[in-house]
């Protein structure tokens, strides 16, 4: 089954793949919501954390600590054991968020529009139940919360310096779908806003050995709400980079409906993404020209994060 993790209604994962943390220590703890998919052993990668108040309220902004405990490979977790020492996370905002000017130094309590996550880099040595521990000091005070979260000893999902699968998406020219299947936000209009995500095909880009970023996402059903800002923020840098790779959006679902899982699903989504009856997303994948995936964000990416790795690429010009 799809599965959903929420991060207090007000930060949310379509996944079962994420972690809720406790706020059992009081009024003044934090609640620690893990928000990265397929975490597995392997080098340093970017790991990403919802933190709310004990009242359910998101904070944001600033920057938090982050500290990391293994806590057994059994049913019932033992003793934490701390791994490596404290790491500084910052806050990645959901696109579209407005963010001051200057940013807020320290974190604090947000508005519901200002979604967000924490974002660091770690490396885990072991596979098994892990626990992050995070710090902020919000309004003067010191606050501390925790989340747990499995980590297993391999990725289930295709990763960094693996071949791109070589599937066949939905496009503008797949007349024998309802528009809402390349799209799920033409289901309402029944217009697809963003054609030029739906021009071609991964199949397609591998073939021409052009650079492809993939955004694997269902705007309309996402719980979190992120899928249509990462959406949109890919179809904006589609318009400003064109001529260095392939930009490609694939809908999750071809009919929402539906109660079988397989006439659930797009193939194309299926094959990248579902695993053990559980689905993730959103994904952005971002493909070089040799076939090999370079980087992939879950659940929330920024441009700052996506810019440089496009800029990467040579112009090569648009699309046949």
């Amino acid at each position: 089954m799809l599965g959903a993790v929420l991060l207090g209604g007000a930060v949310a994962a379509c996944s079962s793949g994420g972690s809720k943390g406790s706020a059992a220590g009081g009024k003044d703890s934090l609640d620690v919501q893990v928000a990265s998919y397929d975490l597995a052993v392997g080098p340093p990668a970017r790991f990403i954390a919802g933190v709310l108040t004990a009242d359910q309220q998101l904070v944001g902004f600033g920057t938090v600590t982050m500290r990391f405990d293994f806590l057994g490979t059994g049913k019932a977790p033992g003793n934490p054991t701390p791994v490596g020492g404290p790491a500084m996370a910052t806050f990645l905002p959901i696109p579209g968020t407005t963010v001051p000017s200057p940013p807020p130094a320290d974190p604090r309590v947000v508005a519901g529009v200002d979604r967000g996550v924490y974002a660091t880099q770690v490396g885990f040595d072991r596979p098994g139940f892990w626990q992050v521990g995070i710090s902020a000091r919000i309004a003067g005070k010191e606050r501390r919360g925790v989340g747990a979260f499995p980590v297993a000893d391999h990725h289930h999902l295709a990763a960094p310096g693996d071949a791109a699968l070589d599937t066949t998406n939905l496009t503008m020219a797949s007349t024998d779908v309802p528009k809402a299947a390349i799209d799920s936000r033409a289901g309402t209009s029944g217009e697809v806003p963003d054609p030029e995500l739906h021009s071609t095909t991964i199949a397609a880009a591998l073939a021409a050995k052009r650079p492809a970023v993939v955004v694997f996402a269902t705007p309309v059903y996402c719980v979190s709400r992120f899928c249509g800002p990462v959406t949109d923020l890919v179809e904006g840098l589609a318009k400003a980079n064109a001529d260095r790779a392939s930009f490609i959006h694939v809908e999750i679902f071809k009919n929402f409906e539906a109660e079988n899982i397989a006439d659930r699903l797009n193939t194309a989504a299926a094959d990248w993404l579902y695993r053990d009856d559980d689905l993730s997303e959103p994904w952005v994948f971002v493909i070089g020209a040799d076939g090999k995936i370079v980087a992939r964000f879950d659940n929330v990416v920024t441009a700052a994060e996506l810019e440089p790795l496009i800029q990467g690429f040579p112009v090569i010009g648009p699309a046949g």
